[in-house]
């Protein structure tokens, strides 16, 4: 088998289209047509039930897209193992994050990547941690960030994780918010007063730690938005007097300027994010992914803080 008849058969697998496909490949639609029919020549196996307008896959044509991505990505991790060896610094890195380490976490970290790897191309997927998850399975990452205790990420068996600096998760609020100027101790209580913004993919158990806060059922109910990226929702926060909830990290810099302010009510529980860097267990990392995470980690994951600072 060919490995270009191989990541042929994967784009018309993603794509389901031969024109499609051809276009993408820059390829003739004959040509891309043979090379299929040379792979299923070789594994013995149709592959593909064809008809005018669409392709579909056989069940050896899901068994061979299944593994295809891992065997085009060790091919690749080959290659960069071999560029290592003869001292070249090429390839490209595919790396993922969710939307609040990628902003707070990866970015410092990429550029200071790319300036000491200038030949290595980085490709960054920002996404919720199930497809990113799904992605790393199928070996289409070479790792991500992600939040890896409330999503369950930590009792997954077929992934390593490399815990990251715990960071407190926060109420906050635009400064000259009502709430500020409140006489007396700030409770829990004094929050279900206003419209609340939470993360779309809270983990259930943070709903029982607030018990009824996000409930729409409530009696004093004022409010609420679900966002999956907090970008947005930082200037909603300056254009009224809605209330977030977000770890720390992901404000730092609007906390210094004192453009959002943390809230810090009496009996707020104590809440925790635990990002980690997750690979797929077992597998032996390019010589790229490797550099990447000597720069996320230079000192050690006993230092990782400094890093982030």
């Amino acid at each position: 088998m060919e490995l270009r008849h191989l990541k042929h058969f994967m784009v018309l697998a993603r794509v389901r289209h031969f024109n499609r496909a051809a276009t993408e490949l820059n390829l003739a639609q004959p040509s891309l047509s043979r090379s299929i029919q040379k792979l299923e020549s070789l594994l013995g196996v149709k592959l593909l039930d064809r008809n005018a307008k669409t392709v579909k896959l056989t069940a050896y044509g899901e068994l061979v897209q299944s593994h295809g991505e891992k065997i085009l990505l060790s091919v690749d991790c080959l290659k960069e193992e071999l560029d290592a060896m003869k001292g070249l610094n090429t390839g490209e890195l595919v790396v993922g994050a969710s939307p609040i380490p990628a902003t707070s976490i990866l970015g410092p970290v990429i550029g200071e990547f790319v300036r000491r790897h200038p030949l290595i191309g980085v490709d960054l997927k920002v996404d919720s941690w199930q497809p990113l998850y799904n992605s790393l399975i199928k070996g289409q990452l070479s790792l991500f960030i992600a939040e890896t205790k409330g999503t369950g990420l930590d009792k997954c068996d077929d992934v390593d994780l490399l815990p990251l600096p715990e960071f407190s998760a926060v109420f906050c609020c635009r400064a000259g918010h009502p709430l500020l100027g409140k006489p007396g101790p700030l409770t829990m209580s004094d929050l279900r007063c206003y419209p609340l913004a939470i993360p779309r993919n809270l983990p259930a158990s943070m709903f029982e730690i607030f018990g009824d806060l996000f409930s729409k059922e409530r009696a004093d109910f004022a409010g609420l938005v679900r966002f999956d990226q907090f970008q947005p929702i930082k200037a909603s926060l300056q254009n009224c007097d809605m209330l977030a909830i977000t770890p720390e990290i992901a404000i730092r810099d609007e906390l210094a300027e004192h453009e959002l302010i943390s809230l810090n009510p009496l009996d707020m529980p104590e809440l925790k994010a635990h990002f980690s860097v997750v690979t797929l267990k077992g597998q032996t990392q390019a010589p790229g992914a490797s550099e990447f995470l000597t720069c996320l980690m230079p000192r050690g994951a006993s230092r990782q803080v400094g890093l982030l600072n």
